[in-house]
């Protein structure tokens, strides 16, 4: 597949071509003329037509959601801390900075879904992250931001609306938003039961994973 990358600060052929697509988000996957902000990369396979659309049911997505979330608790209650605190292949990356990385989205998404506003930002993980010394900080709160996603799963309105949601990659529909979190967590829910070495149970059956989990 033919693709060109270009780098939209190089004052150069990346800028002028970002200028003239209208100064979309970066990332951006400009299509047919068309920019596509990227929130997740998991949205790059979709739009290159890979693996096929998402069907966008926040109740579905969502429920399979919370079982990855669910079952990432149950993998994590058993690990000891240093397990919890040592680099993993995922960049480098502890998996408590990835149990942040995994649940903090689903902290924000109920909020989201009201006020059409999802500040998720990555880059600070690693500042959130260090406010948890110790694993059972850590699991609190990755327990109670399972349990508001768990409660706002249970809204019979849930169906009713699909609002556009606006965050600091570009914006979306709350459907879009909750599949590609469903996907990113199973994607870093395969690299701590690779590290923990712990089988997935079928959990990520149907889902359209990387054979390489890092």
């Amino acid at each position: 597949m033919e693709f060109v990358s270009l780098n939209a600060a190089d004052g150069g052929e990346g800028s002028r071509r970002w200028s003239e697509a209208g100064r979309p988000t970066v990332p951006s996957l400009l299509l047919d003329g068309q920019a596509h902000p990227i929130l997740h990369v998991s949205q790059i396979a979709e739009l290159l037509g890979l693996v096929p659309p998402a069907a966008g049911s926040p109740a579905r997505d969502g429920a399979s959601a919370l079982a990855i979330l669910d079952a990432w608790l149950a993998c994590a209650r058993e690990a000891d801390w240093e397990a919890l605190v040592q680099p993993t292949p995922s960049r480098g990356r502890t998996l408590r900075n990835l149990t942040v990385n995994v649940f903090h989205p689903f902290e924000l998404l109920p909020a989201a879904w009201t006020s059409g506003e999802f500040p998720w930002r990555p880059e600070e993980d690693s500042a959130r992250e260090a406010g948890f010394a110790g694993r059972e900080p850590l699991l609190a709160w990755a327990t109670s931001a399972a349990g508001s996603w768990r409660s706002f799963l249970a809204r019979e309105d849930l169906a009713s609306r699909d609002p556009v949601v606006t965050s600091p990659r570009g914006e979306t529909r709350f459907s879009a938003l909750v599949s590609l979190q469903r996907w990113h967590a199973a994607y870093h829910y395969r690299q701590l039961a690779h590290v923990l070495e712990v089988g997935d149970g079928g959990l990520l059956d149907g889902l359209a994973l990387p054979r390489e989990v890092f």
